[in-house]
């Protein structure tokens, strides 16, 4: 058998004897590579908003819980509030500016109020309820349409929809 001129040897076998990959392999793998990063960027980047809206729901709920037990207890004889802004929630006792102890957000979140609440829910000392009543919706910034309620109801009664 002859053997053949290795400059009429086929594409195929020179490439085999090379070892490497092409330009447009690699370039292949590169875009593939990118595409999957990109996907699991923005799956993650979901998953850590909705868990940063959970954890800010429950920390309002958390902060609403305290000053309306506080109230019930009669603390100091005194009235607990909770003032709601756009990134934070900010307790006091009797009225706003005295003992304030501020809960801010991660700026992903957002937060706003029903008509009936505005920026105060003050728990009546002794029973707790309040002349507030309403619902306090926290929602993700880049995307409005992920949120989560609470319900204050004017009993001093909190619940999560």
């Amino acid at each position: 058998m002859h053997a053949m001129h290795p400059s009429k040897q086929n594409f195929f076998s020179i490439r085999r004897s090379r070892g490497g990959f092409s330009f447009l392999e690699l370039m292949i793998v590169l875009a593939i590579v990118g595409v999957v990063s990109a996907a699991a960027a923005f799956s993650f980047s979901q998953l850590s908003g909705s868990q940063t809206l959970d954890k800010a729901t429950l920390s309002v709920i958390a902060v609403l819980n305290s000053a309306h037990s506080m109230a019930q207890s009669s603390k100091d004889a005194s009235n607990f509030g909770v003032r709601i802004f756009k990134n934070k929630v900010t307790s006091f006792e009797g009225s706003y500016g005295t003992g304030n102890t501020d809960y801010p957000f991660s700026n992903l979140i957002a937060i706003s109020t029903s008509t009936g609440i505005g920026t105060d829910i003050i728990f009546n000392n002794l029973y707790g309820n309040t002349s507030a009543s309403g619902t306090i919706k926290l929602y993700l910034v880049a995307s409005p349409q992920t949120s989560s309620t609470i319900r204050v109801f004017s009993t001093g009664a909190i619940e999560r929809d």
